[in-house]
């Protein structure tokens, strides 16, 4: 996997949000620590859309929730319009938290169930000080936006609504405050195939009717194609691949990458060549005593002896396509 190595694929930009050498701990008890994040780096173009994507375990919300501060990483930078969110008081982050505003896995319990809508949404701006009449007028004009029609879904309250309405009332109060960067926590992994498209698309409008600056966090790389600009692959708290959708779905060049593609449903699976995962080995380490080396090496077929002795830099091997692998080419020439 990817020591620190960077997710930085323009360096003649200036990216909105970066991240620097990651690192998320937990105390696990009896002087045990649970590695989440081990040292990522990566950084989002202002306007662009960064797909995190890997299996539960990964690392992939942990690693949103360390970027809001929610709560900060044990070490590491996270800049957002050249400030350093880690190096701010309480009272300094609460400043900027209305330009950094988060969607959540589960839209039911992230709405307070006490609260009408209406409330739910204008809370944000009466909290900043806009009057009560303001605040309700432009939470009105939010829950138009995303679909809802206010006349009918003011008064009521979030048990009230399916996961697609609550899911939309979550948007139209994250977009309230007007901000600059959205993470998306899995925002549609709760949701039916046929809802989770119309979040998607909800998703896009709102990015371009607001200039959004967003990480898509999922477990589903069908799904993260189709909202990202850019695709990060991790691992059990590292990076093992960045690169443009059509580069990761072409061309994947971790094999862990691989094992996320075929794990998409097809009409009619087809297997010609050995898989990079067996199945004998299908369950991920522990992060509280990952592997030595490349931590993907305990399942991977093509694994070597420098696998466990060497832990793979993030390197280019394409434009925009950066892999963290000792053995790359045994993954891409599977996939072509």
């Amino acid at each position: 996997m990817a020591g620190t190595g960077k997710a930085h694929l323009r360096p003649d930009q200036d990216p909105l949000v970066r991240v620097e050498d990651l690192v998320v701990e937990f105390p696990a008890g009896r002087d045990s620590v649970v590695h989440a994040v081990s040292g990522i780096s990566l950084d989002i173009l202002e306007g662009e859309t960064l797909g995190i994507v890997g299996e539960s375990g990964c690392g992939k919300s942990t690693t949103g929730r360390a970027i809001m501060q929610l709560p900060g990483p044990t070490s590491g930078l996270v800049e957002i319009d050249g400030i350093d969110l880690t190096a701010l008081s309480p009272e300094q982050m609460r400043a900027k938290r209305p330009k950094l505003q988060m969607i959540f896995q589960d839209p039911i319990s992230s709405l307070n169930p006490r609260r009408t809508v209406i409330d739910i949404i204008s809370r944000g701006l009466t909290i900043w000080g806009a009057d009560n009449q303001t605040a309700q007028a432009r939470a009105r004009e939010m829950l138009s936006a995303v679909g809802l029609e206010p006349d009918v879904v003011a008064d009521r309250r979030p048990g009230e609504f399916s996961g697609g309405q609550a899911q939309r009332i979550c948007i139209a109060r994250a977009l309230i405050l007007d901000p600059k960067v959205v993470i998306c926590d899995e925002p549609v992994s709760a949701l039916d195939v046929s809802i989770q498209a119309q979040i998607i698309n909800l998703l896009r409008k709102m990015k371009a009717d607001h200039g959004l600056t967003m990480a898509f966090i999922a477990h589903d790389l069908a799904v993260v194609k189709n909202v990202s600009d850019r695709v990060l692959v991790m691992y059990l708290g590292k990076v093992c691949e960045v690169g443009s959708p059509d580069a990761i779905y072409a061309r994947p060049a971790h094999p862990y990458t691989s094992v996320l593609l075929e794990s998409i449903p097809r009409p009619e699976p087809r297997r010609s060549t050995p898989r990079p995962l067996e199945a004998g080995v299908a369950e991920l380490p522990s992060p509280i005593d990952p592997p030595s080396g490349c931590r993907f090496r305990t399942r991977c077929v093509y694994a070597q002896p420098r696998c466990a002795e060497e832990e793979p830099q993030l390197t280019a091997i394409d434009a925009d396509h950066f892999v963290a692998c000792h053995f790359p080419t045994a993954a891409t020439a599977r996939s072509g």
